[in-house]
């Protein structure tokens, strides 16, 4: 038995790609953002899409529509809504409160649809949020509408991914079943900092200690590994279409290829005149960055703060390294999203290789567009990682009942 999931702030699709391939049926998907509702729509055939306001949904819910799930009819939820409109002050009320934040449209569809579990995704900046008072607040409502809770902050890079992404997950199981447990770290990954964790540090995840006989780590995934086998392009290029000119030549690339023939949406965004001036002075060696270029050239704002901790701003990736958190947009100033050895930003198909999305998801919208909805997915082999979880415990409250 395949387990439904109701994938309430999808974006272009990383999360539910993911519990696809660990097992799962997403039969509900919604999105507001048009660009990332179409590419959904496209490469989700079997999903019904809904393209509308959360909380204009949940009204639609309330209203009965025969097109959306009934209470018992999800198995799992999940999302990252926006905290931005949510504090530890806001006081959980009723679904058509007009004032309700995308978090407490969450908990009304949470408390609506009754699922068996829930799975809330979001940046490490919310664990700062009020000093902390957020996150508590969030255990509070889960816990008064039916559902125990845990926290945990997962890197993206031990779950195979060539990119330092730390995300929180937050696991809920209806009271009396198994709450999911976070999935182990699979693959070698480097030390990275986490922002806004402090007061969190027992729920960060980490990998074993290497001396650990018994926990056999796969080899990091690089730069190398993740894109090295697509096509030479140039900076602003808008050419979708590419074959493959090389065979793929790490697991990581096979992966990624799967069955497809022809390479979509390695385009990238066009630099301007001073920009490309700067990204074509940075050498072509490991760890190059702003501080290589002539003084004329650096950036003024960063030769003000200095270069502790902006060391990958106008970075040049190397082979052998990792790709910075993948963000909206391939901006140098934000960090190190130069190719190793071409003049020109990471295109938005090294974007997505690097979040682990396959070749075969293609993009609609703009350029920019494209950019910002891979920027936004949850990495598929992490969501995968973490689907793979949560049947473990279905299956284990199942045995027991039986």
């Amino acid at each position: 038995m395949k387990l439904n999931v109701f994938d309430a702030f999808s974006g272009c699709g990383g999360l539910s790609l993911g519990l696809e391939q660990a097992g799962f049926k997403v039969l509900w998907a919604n999105e507001n953002w048009g660009p990332a509702a179409e590419t959904y729509r496209k490469n989700h055939n079997s999903t019904q899409v809904f393209e509308t306001d959360a909380q204009e949904l949940m009204k639609s819910f309330l209203n009965n529509d025969n097109q959306l799930p009934h209470p018992g009819d999800v198995d799992l939820l999940v999302g990252g809504p926006p905290c931005q409109g949510f504090s530890s002050y806001n006081i959980y009320s009723k679904p058509d409160d007009p004032r309700n934040s995308l978090v407490e449209t969450f908990f009304d569809f949470a408390n609506y649809l009754k699922p068996r579990y829930v799975l809330m995704e979001n940046v490490p900046g919310m664990l700062s949020m009020d000093d902390g008072k957020v996150i508590k607040n969030i255990f509070k409502t889960f816990n008064e509408i039916g559902y125990d809770v845990r926290l945990n902050i997962l890197q993206a890079g031990y779950y195979g991914l060539p990119q330092n992404r730390w995300r929180v997950f937050i696991f809920c199981a209806k009271r009396g079943l198994t709450i999911p447990n976070y999935p182990e770290p699979e693959c070698s990954f480097i030390r990275t900092t986490i922002f806004g964790a402090t007061k969190f540090k027992e729920n960060v995840i980490k990998a074993p200690n290497e001396s650990n006989l018994f926990w056999d780590l796969k080899p990091m995934t690089t730069v190398g590994d993740a894109i090295k086998d697509l096509p030479l392009i140039v900076n602003g290029n808008n050419n979708e279409l590419f074959q493959y000119q090389t065979s793929q030549s790490t697991n990581y690339q096979k992966l990624m290829k799967g069955k497809c023939k022809r390479i979509y949406d390695h385009v990238c965004a066009n630099k301007g005149p001073k920009i490309m001036e700067r990204i074509q002075l940075i050498p072509k060696k490991k760890k190059a960055g702003w501080h290589d270029l002539p003084d004329h050239l650096k950036p003024k704002n960063l030769v003000r703060t200095g270069s502790k901790g902006y060391e990958n701003r106008f970075g040049r990736l190397y082979w052998d390294g990792i790709f910075n958190t993948i963000l909206t947009e391939a901006n140098p100033y934000w960090g190190r999203v130069i190719h190793p050895e071409q003049d020109r930003v990471i295109s938005v198909r090294e974007s997505a290789r690097a979040q682990g999305i396959p070749d075969k998801i293609h993009f609609s919208g703009r350029i920019s567009d494209k950019y910002k909805q891979v920027g936004n997915a949850v990495p598929p082999p992490l969501s995968k990682a973490i689907g793979k979880e949560i049947i473990k415990a279905y299956h284990a409250d199942s045995s027991r009942k039986n």
